[in-house]
């Protein structure tokens, strides 16, 4: 009978082992300990395979975060509908955006949201980092250049808001004058009024592409009105007896008479005080507005002038309409008055725009004797 030898396989690993300048051990490694090794090996490698990932993604995380726009001016990106990640990240290296394009796709690749960028124009001023570009670029926050920016100041007439557009290139004075008494075109935009006095609404404004029509720029600035105007308004102008259109005429002889916030509710409950009991308002902005092309001079003449319907020193009540541009706070104030008991109130000595408010003639005119003074010591 043949007996089978079973044959044993040696796999040995020569290990060479630097031992000195000129001379180089060898060492042979059974089966065993060539196992040993290379799970050793294998754990080393893996380990420094988790420690250069986390390494990278720690060091991506923080570039991202860093600003890399050096210079102070306002750069525009165009970033076409079906742009390559390659292309977007070298457009911001050359703008300037970035420092390494090839970082940036590595990071963004890294965060799985290149495919939600939009597409358009947008700008960046000063410095931005890769995080904040990215979060532009995936919101849409897409630049559109300014071809008419104006800004109308709280208390401006309609008379200065027709000069300020006509200036710009809006219409002419004439137009624009002849338009905002349209009746049909101010019943069109749901006002019931003779003009568009106290219907724009103080803010800037600003339009893209192309400038806007006569037409187009009141309805703008007539909507920001309604739009700013609290839904229970005039429910509450009801409440207290008076139509929107009163509660803004009251506004704006608020807005015209003091400058601070803090104030308004004081000026308001004089109005009314004065309202109830028919006085005259005696309000020298009113008057003003009914003078034509006022020279800054406000004469004894004006104060007894009966024919102008907006003397409130002559003439009770209200005037017939608005005298200039509301803010809100004014709109809000009529509906808040103060409960002080104030009939009177006087602008103090100081040049701070404060008023003294008083329940007495008698202690008014202290007060007035006291400005009369201040002012001529300053001449």
């Amino acid at each position: 009978m043949l007996l089978e030898k079973k044959s044993r396989i040696r796999c040995d690993i020569l290990l060479l082992v630097y031992d000195g300048p000129n001379s180089i051990k060898v060492i042979h490694l059974s089966n065993v300990k060539r196992l040993k090794l290379l799970l050793i090996s294998l754990l080393a490698l893996a380990s420094l395979g988790v420690l250069a990932s986390f390494s990278g993604l720690y060091y991506l995380k923080n570039w991202s975060q860093k600003e890399h726009l050096s210079h102070d001016s306002s750069v525009l990106l165009k970033v076409p509908k079906g742009v390559r990640l390659g292309d977007l990240a070298a457009s911001l290296q050359e703008k300037g955006l970035i420092d390494d394009a090839w970082t940036f796709k590595l990071w963004v690749r890294s965060q799985g949201n290149f495919k939600n960028i939009q597409a358009g124009q947008y700008a960046f001023e000063g410095a931005a980092s890769p995080d904040q570009i990215m979060d532009k670029l995936i919101s849409g926050q897409t630049y559109e250049p300014v071809v008419l920016e104006y800004t109308i100041p709280e208390g401006f007439t309609l008379t200065q808001v027709l000069e300020r557009l006509a200036r710009l290139g809006v219409g002419t004075l004439e137009s624009l004058e002849k338009l905002s008494k349209n009746k049909s075109f101010i019943r069109s935009l749901g006002i019931e009024a003779n003009s568009l006095e106290g219907f724009i609404y103080p803010a800037t404004y600003r339009y893209h592409h192309e400038k806007p029509s006569e037409k187009e720029a009141f309805e703008r600035m007539t909507k920001e009105f309604f739009a700013r105007l609290p839904k229970d308004y005039i429910e509450r102008c009801e409440q207290l007896g008076i139509t929107l259109y009163k509660a803004m005429i009251i506004a704006s002889l608020i807005e015209k008479e003091t400058m601070l916030e803090e104030e308004k509710p004081l000026v308001s409950e004089v109005i009314w005080n004065r309202l109830k009991k028919r006085m005259p308002l005696g309000i020298d902005a009113s008057i003003i507005y009914g003078i034509k092309n006022f020279d800054g001079n406000l004469t004894f003449r004006h104060l007894k002038d009966k024919k102008n319907p907006y003397n409130s020193r002559v003439r009770r009540g209200l005037p017939p309409s608005p005298i200039g541009a509301l803010s809100l706070s004014s709109l809000l104030a009529v509906l808040n008055p103060a409960n002080e008991g104030n009939y009177f109130y006087v602008l103090l000595p100081g040049g701070e725009n404060r008023h003294h408010f008083s329940k007495t003639l008698q202690e008014h005119n202290r007060y007035v004797k006291k400005l009369v003074k201040a002012q001529r010591k300053r001449r």
